[in-house]
């Protein structure tokens, strides 16, 4: 071959190398064009199989949970006389290690250190969404239940994944309707904000009002159409107690559950009046230790009231033992769990906090009149609920638990609702229109699958 023939092969070769000597200076070994960056995986990274040896404080069984919300702060109450009188001697004290008062940041913490094997935290108080990702993932460890006909059966229920009970309930949660009885021309209040909160508050408008969101016996089916739609549209709410179409005020976009229930008890949010709120059984206490909340006569001025049939969303939590709980941990951790979950403690908690029992017969003593008012310790200037309002919260609060559907059992449930929660956002903020909305169910469906990606359509 002739010279002149080989020269455009010497330029192609001249070019490869530039390209080769480029991509070796700008980009390490082995590693994709910026370009090119593939989706981060959802499967989370893989647990060790040996934990590490720091522990924490050695000393000590590590509870972590969230804020402590109650009034009189009772759960810390409880884990100070554990530790004072109820603990079996040679057991460690039991440590409470409150972490982000926010869901959302809470259980990324506790998953963050699960991942990594770690062993800082011996047993978990679990919102019951998360159930299923720490089960699945290996989190947590299956834990047996010497008498689980003791506890109500949707709790129970929904700490079950595939067919191990994964905790134990400690704490029960369902939607009650308060409704102002000395302002009567009031908006409805939500709590729509974008948290976890606010997806449960939508689920729950669109479930009441008549559509559909979740199917199927994990509730991992999405379904919606024209009701949905419809729901979720709608401007008005049908308010438990009365059967009256009430205004949803538009300010629930932006309210938590402790601003709805600053908003109500004011009985306004900005320049609105405010007649009912959406919020769980906890802000009853929180209502009734306001003397404004009482007239002259200490009577309340507000009634409490559950759904009249289902479509409220199951809350609670949990009580989960790490999978890396060390061995001499493991039996201190039980014996700490069937304390705070007995007949005392949960009287006590509702009582005193405001906490949904877990126990049948803790409901069946406050109905009957059993249920021993709160006595706060130290002079503490705090309205208690009396026997008779703590027997009516009782009634509402077992009816709502015992229709609440849970949420989906799903490991990635997370990611479902944070995908949801954008969509009916934007609805709300007439950013998303019907058929954009609609056509998210297929999204949806990925969300509880694991397989949501940056290429997934979104609201």
């Amino acid at each position: 071959m002739r010279s002149e023939d080989l020269r455009p092969f010497a330029v192609l070769f001249a070019c490869a190398l530039v390209v080769a000597f480029t991509m070796r200076v700008f980009w390490p070994s082995g590693a994709a064009p910026p370009a090119a960056k593939p989706t981060p995986p959802v499967t989370p990274v893989p647990v060790p199989t040996t934990a590490p040896a720091d522990c924490g404080d050695e000393g000590a069984l590590l509870v972590a949970t969230g804020d402590d919300i109650s009034t009189g702060s009772v759960r810390r109450e409880k884990f100070d006389e554990w530790n004072r009188v109820r603990k079996p001697p040679g057991h460690p004290p039991a440590k409470l290690l409150e972490l982000s008062g926010s869901t959302d940041v809470r259980r990324a913490q506790m998953a963050a250190l699960a991942q990594a094997g770690s062993c800082q935290y011996h047993v978990l108080v679990l919102d019951l969404a998360w159930v299923a990702e720490f089960a699945r993932h290996g989190y947590i460890r299956p834990i047996d239940l010497d008498d689980p006909g003791t506890f109500l059966p949707g709790p129970l229920r929904a700490a079950q994944i595939d067919g191990k009970q994964y905790g134990v309930p400690f704490a029960a949660d369902a939607p009650l309707e308060y409704r102002r009885t000395d302002v009567t021309s009031g908006g409805y209040l939500l709590q729509l904000d974008d948290k976890e909160a606010g997806t449960i508050n939508f689920l729950e408008a669109i479930e009441f009002g008549g559509g559909r969101v979740l199917d199927g016996s994990e509730r991992t089916g999405v379904v919606l159409d024209e009701a949905s739609w419809g729901a979720l549209k709608s401007p008005t709410r049908k308010a438990f107690g009365t059967g009256a179409d009430v205004p949803v005020l538009r300010e629930s976009l932006h309210l938590d559950e402790d601003a709805s229930t600053t908003a109500f008890k004011d009985g306004w949010v900005g320049v609105r009046p405010v007649s009912y709120m959406r919020n769980w059984p906890i802000a009853y206490h929180q209502l009734a230790a306001d003397p404004r909340m009482r007239d002259e006569h200490g009577k309340l001025r507000f009634q409490v009231h559950a759904p009249p049939g289902r479509g409220g969303v199951l809350g609670g939590s949990v009580l989960a033992i790490s999978a890396h709980i060390p061995p001499d941990k493991l039996q201190p951790a039980k014996h700490l769990i069937e304390h705070l979950t007995g007949d005392e403690v949960q009287s006590h908690l509702f009582a005193c906090g405001g906490y949904g029992p877990v126990l049948a017969s803790v409901y069946d003593g406050f109905r009957a009149g059993r249920g021993a008012p709160c006595r706060y310790e130290g002079g503490a200037e705090i309205i208690a609920p009396t026997a008779q309002e703590l027997a009516q919260l009782a009634a509402a609060t077992r009816q709502s638990v015992e229709q609440a559907e849970p949420r989906p059992k799903s490991p990635y449930y997370a990611q479902f609702s944070e995908s949801f929660r954008r969509c009916a956002r934007g609805v709300w903020e007439q950013q998303v229109v019907r058929d954009t909305f609609l056509s998210s169910a297929d999204m949806l469906r990925e969300a509880l699958d694991g397989r949501v990606t940056g290429d997934s359509p979104a609201c």
